[in-house]
């Protein structure tokens, strides 16, 4: 999955618009939560917001529901590592297997959630329905 940059472009200019934030401050590394100020209420007005805007329904709820395990120090083990690449190949997951991990929201950068975004869409336009047009 490759991320568009007008996808990134339109998640950041709702997620300024969302937090009240200038567009400059909301970069593709900025974690929604810490750096941003989000709270779990903003979140769900971005889903809303993702819906009409993209016609996709975005789901993070698929990422904080994951199993992840890890280490006695706190950082992601091989195996959850391994697991979130799978699921979401869009997540930034470079040097967690040496940082601890204190919250599984610390992996949402606005980027993340472009990727979900991303996801949905190809999701979308991958399925049978939107192969077929209307005067088939």
């Amino acid at each position: 999955m490759e991320l568009s940059p007008a996808v990134l472009d339109d998640v950041r200019r709702l997620i300024a618009e969302v937090l009240q934030l200038d567009l400059d401050d909301v970069t593709a590394p900025a974690l929604f939560f810490d750096d941003l100020g989000g709270e779990s209420l903003d979140l769900l007005e971005l889903s809303f917001r993702f819906e009409r805007h993209f016609g996709v329904r975005v789901r993070f709820n698929d990422l904080t529901a994951s199993v992840i395990e890890l280490d006695d120090q706190g950082r992601l083990t091989p195996s959850s590592l391994a697991l979130l690449k799978a699921r979401f190949p869009f997540l930034k997951l470079e040097g967690f297997e040496t940082r601890p991990l204190e919250r599984k929201t610390d992996l949402l950068t606005v980027e993340a959630i472009a990727g979900f975004v991303q996801a949905g869409l190809d999701t979308r336009d991958a399925s049978p329905a939107a192969k077929h047009s209307p005067s088939e």
